[in-house]
């Protein structure tokens, strides 16, 4: 591999390791929150799970965020851009990491492409430039996507525990009931982890396949996929500590039941985007899972100005990656 993919790897897997740090709490931090499972323990099934749905489904994300977001030969040409797209998503995404917020890899990611295809379309070349297209369709439909997905998570987090008040009412063993929500929060997480492999990662990946030519080899892109899992793995193990205990605690108190439903209208929301090749967010849809949680229970029991600057960082970050990424590649294509 030549020098400038090998930048671009190199921003990709950091990228990926900031999903370690930052997305741990979507698959675990519910568990450990309600104290079902320790942090050690749930790092190493959210590690196991990760690199399933990676290698099962991962695939499904990563030629759409790859190729249809910005369209054209230009980061085949110049892989700086993807070094400079997702090193500025993984600052991004770093930064909001660092004071304990869980935010949207994904958003960033894609932030970071356009704002480089964008720089592209206006300092390229004419020759390039005329062959490189921002897909706006593409990002439209990605912009629904993510309006979607926090309040889909957050209605069927509500309706489900509904349902399961209901159902507990009827039971007469609260500590055998408990005992299953228990084992059922650990199932739901690792599921959690899963679609984070297929849709987190997959979302990753496909920007450093921006830079292969179309048909690359099924072998290359497994390998790609496993070096990704293993950042991901290093960032859980180094960094994922501090959101886990923000999203299990700093919401809204959960318990083994409350914490299933969130995890599974999470998982379950993020899978149905999978299916249709959309990069969404799965920490929006886990704290709003944990929102509608706390909204079904007791609406008093919800943190709301730690969710409020939750939303802000939501709306920042991809912001930022965008901005960075069009300056750094903006001076770059002048330069030449």
């Amino acid at each position: 591999m030549s020098t400038l993919p090998a930048l671009a790897l190199t921003a990709t897997l950091y990228v990926a390791w900031n999903i370690g740090a930052s997305d741990t709490a979507n698959a675990m931090g519910t568990a450990v929150g309600a104290r079902i499972i320790t942090y050690r323990r749930a790092i190493t099934f959210f590690i196991l799970f990760v690199l399933l749905g990676a290698m099962l489904e991962g695939w499904k994300l990563i030629q759409p965020v790859g190729k249809e977001i910005i369209t054209g030969p230009i980061f085949q040409l110049h892989p700086h851009l993807i070094f400079f797209a997702m090193l500025c998503a993984g600052v991004a995404v770093m930064i909001s990491t660092k004071y304990g917020f869980p935010v949207s890899t994904h958003q960033a990611i894609v932030g970071g492409l356009t704002g480089a295809g964008v720089a592209a379309c206006m300092f390229a070349s004419p020759s390039i430039a005329a062959q490189t297209g921002v897909n706006l369709d593409k990002i439209v439909e990605i912009l629904i996507a993510w309006g979607l997905t926090p309040v889909g998570a957050m209605v069927f987090a509500a309706i489900l525990c509904h349902g399961f008040r209901c159902t507990i009412s009827m039971v007469k063993d609260p500590a055998k009931l408990n005992s299953i929500f228990s084992l059922g929060v650990i199932v739901t997480g690792c599921y959690v982890a899963y679609v984070m492999g297929a849709n987190d990662l997959g979302t990753v990946m496909g920007g450093f396949y921006a830079t292969q030519a179309e048909g690359t080899a099924p072998h290359f892109v497994s390998e790609m996929t496993l070096a990704g899992a293993a950042m991901v793995a290093i960032g859980s193990i180094c960094w994922g500590e501090r959101v886990v205990k923000t999203v299990g605690r700093g919401i809204a108190p959960l318990s083994p039941m409350t914490a299933l439903v969130a995890q599974l209208s999470a998982s379950v929301t993020i899978h149905l985007f999978t299916q249709w090749g959309l990069p969404v967010s799965m920490s929006q849809a886990i704290v709003s899972s944990v929102v509608g949680v706390g909204w079904a229970m007791d609406i008093s029991m919800i943190r709301k100005e730690k969710v409020k600057k939750m939303i802000l960082m939501w709306i920042i970050v991809p912001l930022i990656a965008t901005m960075l990424s069009f300056s750094l590649a903006s001076l770059f294509l002048s330069a030449m």
